[in-house]
């Protein structure tokens, strides 16, 4: 599976307006998504950093089988403030489009900060 970074740029934006600090097994952020989809992005928003969660390891290895998010990690708030602004988003997802929704995330988190600052009119 993919990294879909239209779902990640929700389930941030989802944990960042939430105002109940409890976990929530599968965000409810549109039909589009299946829960094994929207599992699967918890699980790298996780090991990204980006969220606080109580992970649920395989009984037989280390493995993170899936995790119970709770909310947004400093990381989290921090590369979300990024990427929530409608304008900059769009500018990320033409960049995306450009090269075949193939760049790597420190490219987009560069992408993002860019056109954060400029936003900014900085």
């Amino acid at each position: 599976m993919n990294r879909d970074f239209e779902l990640i740029r929700r389930l941030l934006i989802f944990f960042d307006e939430r105002p109940d600090p409890g976990y929530v097994e599968v965000p409810d952020i549109g039909r589009e998504y299946t829960h094994l989809r929207v599992k699967y992005h918890l699980v790298l928003l996780y090991q990204a950093g980006f969220l606080n969660c109580e992970p649920v390891k395989s009984t037989t290895s280390d493995r993170v089988i899936y995790v119970l998010p709770f909310d947004l990690t400093w990381d989290g708030h921090e590369f979300l403030a990024k990427i929530k602004n409608d304008g900059v988003w769009h500018k990320i997802q033409a960049a995306l489009g450009s090269k075949g929704g193939t760049l790597a995330f420190a490219v987009i988190n560069q992408l993002a900060k860019k056109f954060a600052l400029q936003a900014a009119g900085f």
